[in-house]
């Protein structure tokens, strides 16, 4: 890589892997009684196994990425690092997270579920994606599995939370993960007319109904954290009154942005979408640390 930590940036998706880090202390610290260094560990190990997916994914996309403007540019289609360097980099990344997430003594499953979240991400939904819409689905169950890695490194006797607790953060998070696919592919041009063998939002529903399904699920987003309040998922009243305000301002803001969705403006309405799911999984985890 040259020492250039732009690369390698791009090529663990540094943007996007910091979230399921983030998601999986989330998880961790709703079922430990104390949260300490454990936490930051969970974290740690996570990030490692999701940016060794995300380069497998860079190397799997590498030709298909060449058709679409917003990953033309990207480090392996513009050749700037070689398959092989980025391939022994996933390998190390990956094979250290999941030797992390299968080391508690108590239990393996933090990396089963690892390692099932590795295989729907670059087993299925990876492959399927160019060939199926529905590949949004195993992708969106690939980002719920990371809250409950962090849950099940907690031995079972220790546990200060509930299940139901770690459905309702799944529930979040699965649902969350749709609007952020939709915007995704929708602005997503083709560069050349041949690129129609791929799978394409646009083809499949208007303009109109395109906007409308987003609008759907930023509500049914909205609606989930509202329900993990509900069932107490946040202690602090100032942390549960400022997610709440946010959960019912954001299908408000999507609306606002509901006219540049679709076009290189759309990236306003995408942003507002994941810097939500920021704020929610931070507060959430100050929650547990200081309240």
């Amino acid at each position: 890589m040259g020492g250039n930590p732009g690369i390698f940036a791009e090529l663990t998706k540094l943007h996007l892997t910091v979230y399921i880090a983030l998601s999986a202390m989330f998880g961790h610290v709703m079922a430990a009684p104390v949260p300490g260094p454990d936490t930051l560990v969970m974290g740690c190990s996570v990030w490692l196994l999701a940016a060794g997916a995300a380069v497998l994914n860079n190397i799997q996309d590498r030709r298909y990425d060449q058709w679409f403007a917003r990953t033309r540019n990207r480090c392996l289609p513009r050749k700037k690092i070689s398959v092989r360097s980025a391939a022994m980099l996933a390998a190390v990344l990956i094979l250290t997270g999941l030797g992390l997430l299968l080391g508690y003594p108590e239990t393996r499953l933090p990396g089963i579920l690892g390692l099932s979240a590795l295989v729907c991400y670059n087993g299925l939904y990876t492959p399927l994606k160019k060939k199926r819409l529905a590949a949004v689905w195993p992708g969106v169950l690939c980002g719920m599995l990371p809250p409950a890695m962090g849950w099940t490194a907690v031995p079972a006797l220790d546990r200060a939370g509930t299940l139901e607790g770690l459905f309702f953060l799944m529930l979040v998070l699965g649902i969350w993960q749709v609007p952020h696919f939709l915007v995704l592919w929708a602005r997503q041009p083709f560069l050349d007319p041949g690129a129609d063998i791929f799978p394409c939002l646009t083809r499949v529903w208007t303009q109109t109904e395109l906007t409308l399904q987003i609008l759907i699920w930023v509500s049914l987003y909205s609606l989930s954290m509202l329900l993990f309040l509900i069932k107490g998922g946040i202690a602090f009243w100032g942390f549960s009154a400022a997610l709440g305000a946010l959960a019912l301002a954001l299908p408000v803001l999507m609306v606002f942005f509901s006219r540049s969705l679709l076009n290189r403006h759309g990236a306003r309405g995408f942003g507002v979408v994941n810097l939500s799911m920021f704020v929610f999984m931070i507060l959430g985890i100050l929650d547990r640390v200081f309240v």
